[in-house]
């Protein structure tokens, strides 16, 4: 009689289990990455790993899903600041200022690499203040991205794009 009592109970436990629970990951229109337990048109379901190692996060292991997704991995703020998104600049030939975003600061084994127009450009000593010198006249593309060890992404902000125009000689009209 007692088994009988408790075959509700267990048949409700196995169907609530974990092993069950499936996860879909988004990214919308403000480039933050979503999660939830209901699938919809635009997520992709994630291989969530019960019984993974405690403190880590099966999630942050994904990377982006695309080079242009934006995907703060384990940093709370990843970001261009300046230049801003589509700002049109005169380099100067002091260059044209950067100024990043990222918290925390660099985790021990991970290295700053900005691409300029697909190009890779190494941040020396985790900097994020600088300027970009020689670009030249034109549209440009800047994204910046955090690599491990590995040299695997670990984290990469959203491409900004930004215009550079020639400085106008004193008196030319604009």
């Amino acid at each position: 009689m007692t088994m009988l009592r408790l075959a509700p109970i267990l048949l409700s436990l196995l169907v609530c289990s974990p092993s069950n629970a499936e996860i879909y990951r988004w990214v919308d229109a403000e480039g933050r990455v979503n999660f939830s337990d209901r699938p919809t048109r635009e997520a992709e379901r994630v291989d969530v790993r019960f019984g993974a190692p405690a403190g880590s996060n099966p999630a942050n292991t994904l990377g982006p899903s695309s080079p242009d997704e934006a995907y703060r991995g384990p940093y709370a703020a990843l970001d261009i600041l300046s230049p801003g998104l589509d700002e049109i600049l005169t380099e100067t030939e002091s260059g044209v200022p950067v100024s990043l975003q990222i918290d925390p600061s660099l985790i021990g084994g991970h290295r700053l690499l900005l691409l300029l127009d697909g190009n890779a450009l190494p941040v020396e000593g985790a900097h994020t203040q600088f300027k970009l010198t020689g670009l030249g006249a034109g549209n440009h593309r800047l994204q910046l991205q955090i690599r491990g060890a590995d040299d695997r992404i670990v984290a990469q902000s959203a491409p900004r794009t930004f215009q550079v125009r020639q400085p106008r000689a004193p008196g030319q009209l604009p």
